[in-house]
């Protein structure tokens, strides 16, 4: 959630939101040469439409009134804590899902295609490496993606990063290039930056179970640019935790039993440009072919 593009839906503004799309304008020479005196003949801008329809998520537990007296531990706010957690996770989840229909999609090694078999598919020894990660950068610049805060996002699996410290490349880099103190990421294990890319490491990444050539399983790391994709949330309903204490359900709690504590919260994600955003697939040491 943290980087996309934030548009909120204000009060009374319904339950969809539409994010507008400039493409880029075409320049080919001598379309901008001005003849003096005379009005050069007029741009038109292309510009689409993306809708985002937001969805309402939410989890509750009810705890007895002997649980919340008589348990060991501060039952209530265990289950805040937890439930906070759950959902950050959970809203993330549905970011993750947008994003992971981009079609932008890159292959590691000598990789063409995903499949549960044949020639091409992601193999164990497929693995991320910093000659990815610079392509990864490079189909970026190339389609102009202009960077978050002067860097490019890339989400990456722990299992990934396993990998990606074993490359000497990324391990010379950090070593003789980065500060020579305790946040060196060879004394962290945080990759931070390298080439103009901000690491962002999550176990929300999704992973394929037995999805490449002889049951390998196959992994997606994301790199983003700017206004890749968008998440709105409505003004009027920000996602919340609810506590409702023992009693206050009326006559659905006649003798007081029962309180609950959940979370809410409603939320959209949509893809804005295809071009601003690539997912790798490879697998990882963690999982070799079976």
């Amino acid at each position: 959630m943290q980087y996309g593009t934030k548009r909120p839906i204000p009060a009374r503004g319904g339950k969809s939101i539409e994010f507008r799309r400039f493409e880029k304008f075409t320049i080919t020479a001598g379309s901008y040469t001005l003849t003096e005196g005379t009005p050069p003949t007029q741009t038109q801008g292309t510009v689409s439409t993306v809708t985002a329809t937001i969805s309402q998520y939410g989890q509750y537990s009810a705890l007895t009134d002997l649980l919340e007296l008589q348990s060991y531990d501060p039952i209530i706010a265990e289950y805040t804590e937890k439930y906070g957690i759950a959902m950050a996770e959970a809203l993330d989840i549905v970011v993750r899902d947008v994003v992971d229909a981009t079609t932008t999609i890159q292959y590691a090694g000598a990789a063409t295609v995903v499949a549960t078999s044949g020639a091409g598919a992601v193999a164990s020894g497929n693995y991320i490496n910093s000659a990815e990660i610079l392509e990864m950068v490079r189909t970026l610049r190339r389609a102009d993606a202009r960077k978050i805060n002067g860097r490019y996002i890339c989400f990456i699996h722990p299992d990934n990063t396993h990998d990606l410290m074993q490359d000497p490349d990324i391990i010379d880099a950090f070593q003789y290039a980065a500060g020579r103190d305790q946040n060196n990421p060879l004394f962290t294990g945080v990759l931070g930056d390298w080439m103009g890319v901000t690491f962002v490491e999550t176990t929300n990444l999704k992973v394929h179970s037995s999805y490449g050539m002889s049951g390998a399983d196959v992994y997606e790391v994301v790199m983003v640019g700017e206004e890749a994709y968008a998440v709105t949330e409505l003004s009027t309903q920000q996602s919340e935790l609810i506590v409702k204490p023992r009693g206050s359900a009326g006559t659905a709690d006649p003798l007081n039993q029962v309180s609950t504590i959940g979370w809410k919260a409603a939320l959209a994600a949509v893809i804005l440009n295809q071009n601003f955003l690539v997912s790798l697939y490879c697998a990882s040491s963690r999982t070799p072919a079976a």
